[in-house]
């Protein structure tokens, strides 16, 4: 079957007269761009998911000692992780601030805006003095929307 872009052209885009050439770059754009970040920072984030299962048994044991001094080497490396997932977590919003702009730039003449779409979702309750539980906020992509 052949891949046709004026079948994956959105509505807003084809009622707006946007030619699909412009659909076409502000894809590229995000494929190219965007989820390379995305999934760095998934694949960090699964990463650390796994490190913290099992960081209790890592903490502070060595050689079957317990405690001060027998320190491993496991308590620097999740603050290095925690320090990367944040810069990795900084580069998609930076991305996707920067297709944002671009998209607006190629899109400004046709009365159409691009935000950025985001997602809830629930983060851990970590305190019992905690109220309730943390929401994050994650980049899926952009929005379209018709300027009037």
């Amino acid at each position: 079957m052949k891949r046709d872009i004026n079948d994956a052209t959105p509505t807003i885009f084809n009622e707006a007269g946007v030619p699909s050439n412009t659909f076409s770059r502000i894809y590229k754009l995000i494929e190219s761009e965007l989820i390379p970040a995305a999934m760095a920072l998934r694949s960090h984030e699964t990463t650390y998911n796994r490190e913290m299962q099992s960081y209790t048994s890592k903490q502070m044991i060595k050689g079957n000692l317990v405690g001060f001094g027998a320190e491993s080497n496991h308590e620097k490396k999740v603050f290095q992780m925690v320090a990367q997932g944040a810069q990795l977590q900084r580069n998609v919003d930076l991305k996707a601030a920067q297709l944002k702009d671009r998209s607006n730039a190629m899109l400004a003449k046709y009365n159409i805006m691009a935000t950025v779409a985001l997602e809830s979702r629930r983060l851990g309750k970590y305190s019992s003095k905690q109220e309730q539980a943390n929401e994050a906020l994650d980049v899926v992509g952009l929005e379209f929307h018709r300027i009037e």
